[in-house]
């Protein structure tokens, strides 16, 4: 088969992103199992909240990678070394101060999260030593962000997912060792997480060193930190947080929700967004390729390339939506029980799971076009999207669908906000088409 160029970049990104994204779930998994094997239940419960408080503190941080990846992939593709290196100095120096920010803020933060979280005394104890310890890889991990989507837009795909992949597996190898081997409890998770995230930060600047050093002896040249384009970054970046944490307010109350109907509404819900959550991690390999591969097209100057990037990823998209659609319509029967066997909870998640296979075919819009915006560094058009999306759709649909179709209601609309938001970022995608083609060759 002869494919175009554009298709053949392609295919590295969406792959082993996918696998890196999947990575990061199992570890969870066996940090839960470990748990299990302690005397005391509270223990699971404990890791289970100070996960769950870092996946929303370095979820809300993701502009880190989504940012660099548009402005390295563009000044990559123009061949502007000097550019490139200094949207990566930018990006690391951005990142090292919010990461020192967030151990300075630790108990504010602690604070804020258990104000939130009603749990019994002996997890909010272990959770706060676990939030405690694990805070402290706070710079590593956003340093690990900023790096990984600097790997991305200058196209070496596979240093970041290879990187992943191994910081989760010695993590999990620590986890082991600390826990079943050398007794500790929740803080040996912790702990785990903390030496992993470093020995990760380490290698990476090793490999950047290796790989890259044209671009380590640019960091001294005047301009990094340029008013103007330090500016631009900031923009870029706050457009970014507005926007995740309008859908981060967007799923949380979601759940919040859920748990007013009762435990076993909860627990069905939980096993469907677990089923969102692995149609966002095939997705977000296709949004990758979109951001890398228009980020270029724009930096290059090729018109022929940016509308190929364009058309590739729509399709990729929709196939794989489509894809993902038809495999939970086929075998959710007996994919459903792989997360539970209480009859009642299935039986729900039997009755709702026919949002689970609506879901791709509507969110697959936005996270292509979300990736086609970061590529272009468009994200003030993100941010208003989302806001609108969020905050006069979501909330007011949501208000009047619950009290009259329940737990339906509520899924009715997530899959709507899903809609509007690819609508509002499809209608300014026609303009950015005809401005940006009317500039390039």
């Amino acid at each position: 088969m002869n494919l175009s160029p554009i298709h053949r970049k392609m295919l590295p990104i969406v792959f082993p992103t996918i696998l890196m994204n999947i990575s990061l779930p199992l570890l969870g998994v066996v940090d839960t199992a470990v748990m299990g094997h302690l005397e005391e239940v509270y223990y699971v419960g404990a890791v289970g909240i100070g996960s769950m408080i870092f996946s929303v503190l370095y979820w809300a941080f993701g502009f880190l990678r989504m940012g660099m990846i548009g402005l390295a992939a563009q000044s990559y593709g123009r061949g502007d070394k000097n550019e490139c290196a200094a949207v990566l100095w930018r990006g690391l120096a951005s990142a090292l101060c919010l990461g020192l920010l967030l151990i300075a803020a630790r108990d504010v933060i602690t604070s804020v999260a258990f104000t939130l979280i009603d749990a019994t005394p002996e997890v909010e104890r272990h959770a706060l030593q676990y939030v405690q310890i694990r805070i402290l890889a706070a710079p590593a991990a956003l340093l690990g962000m900023a790096f990984t989507g600097w790997f991305y837009g200058v196209q070496r795909i596979a240093l970041p997912v290879i990187l992943q992949v191994g910081i989760n597996g010695l993590n999990v190898v620590l986890d082991l060792i600390f826990v079943l081997k050398l007794g500790f409890d929740s803080d040996g998770v912790a702990w785990a997480t903390v030496i992993a995230q470093y020995v990760g930060l380490a290698f990476m600047l090793l490999l950047f060193g290796w790989r890259f050093p044209e671009y380590r002896r640019l960091y001294r040249q005047p301009g990094i930190f340029d008013r103007r384009k330090l500016l631009v970054l900031l923009t870029i970046n706050t457009d970014l947080f507005i926007r995740t944490a309008s859908l981060l307010a967007a799923n949380s109350y979601f759940l919040a929700r859920s748990a007013t109907h009762g435990n076993r509404v909860l627990a069905a819900n939980t096993i469907l967004i677990q089923f969102r959550n692995m149609t966002a991690y095939a997705l977000d390999g296709i949004a990758a390729a979109a951001e890398v591969l228009v980020g270029s097209a724009l930096g290059s100057g090729r018109k022929d390339d940016f509308r190929q990037a364009i058309r590739l990823s729509i399709i990729y998209g929709m196939t794989v939506g489509g894809g993902i659609s038809l495999i939970y319509l086929v075998f959710h029967p007996w994919l459903l029980p792989i997360f539970t066997r209480n009859p009642e909870v299935l039986a729900l998640a039997g009755v709702y799971v026919v949002w689970i296979i609506v879901d791709p075919l509507i969110s697959n819009w936005c996270f292509i076009l979300d990736g086609i915006f970061i590529g272009a560094t468009a994200t003030k058009t993100m941010r208003n999207a989302m806001l609108i999306a969020v905050l006069a759709i979501y909330f007011p649909v949501f208000l009047w669908l619950e009290p009259r179709y329940g737990n339906h209601g509520m899924w009715a609309a997530t899959v709507i906000l899903y809609a509007v938001r690819g609508v509002g970022l499809g209608w300014p995608l026609r303009r950015m088409l005809r401005s940006e083609l009317a500039t390039l060759k």
